[in-house]
């Protein structure tokens, strides 16, 4: 598939990923804020560190694209809610969280060996994934803490950002590709398996 050329559609669609994340990097503070959702802590910090490591490197080593205001959007975002449970002591934290959190930064640490900006973004990927264990294991073994319409929101922003990878180097397109995964297996926890675990609470 060629690229899009017609640069007003490249800004539309840019606009609607960048809007989409934006809402639910808003729900989610929102949502923390009514202590209705309740972040694994140290996997939100772990997210703003290695989504920011992956913006930067790319943007250093190719330049800015439209496509990447997502994952601007998300760094920002992963530190409010980070700061905002951590200040409102309305998170999940449990010692194992340290050794994933660890891991995921050991990743980090290739970002400033390696000048390769694919070496660069898999290992970011491969960290970003590490970290966000935790929330998935909460999600999974208690859905309703983790249950929040940002998951679908954050889904449905890397749809379009998708959109806008095709036709360029998959070096762009490898960050949200795993960001639409995992969204979606948060939606699925979280919207499917919620009245499951609902059901075996009784």
């Amino acid at each position: 598939m060629q690229p899009i050329e017609n640069n007003t559609l490249i800004v539309i669609l840019s606009f609607l990923a960048g809007a989409f994340i934006f809402a639910a990097q808003v729900t989610l503070v929102v949502d923390v804020f009514k202590k209705k959702f309740h972040p694994s802590l140290l996997s939100w910090l772990g997210w703003a560190l290695l989504i920011g490591t992956g913006f930067i490197s790319q943007v250093v080593e190719q330049g800015w694209e439209w496509s990447q205001i997502g994952l601007l959007l998300s760094t920002l975002g992963c530190l409010v809610i980070f700061f905002s449970a951590w200040i409102l002591k309305s998170y999940l934290m449990v010692n194992s969280d340290w050794r994933f959190l660890i891991l995921g930064l050991l990743c980090l640490v290739i970002y400033f060996v390696s000048k390769d900006a694919w070496i660069t973004t898999i290992f970011a990927i491969i960290a970003d994934f590490i970290v966000g264990i935790p929330t998935l294991i909460h999600a999974h073994q208690n859905p309703v803490t983790q249950k929040s319409n940002a998951w679908m929101l954050g889904f449905v922003s890397w749809i379009f950002s998708l959109l806008l990878c095709f036709g360029h180097s998959w070096l762009y397109a490898l960050f949200p590709i795993y960001l639409f995964l995992y969204n979606g297996a948060m939606v699925y926890l979280t919207k499917g398996s919620i009245k499951f675990w609902q059901k075996a609470q009784l």
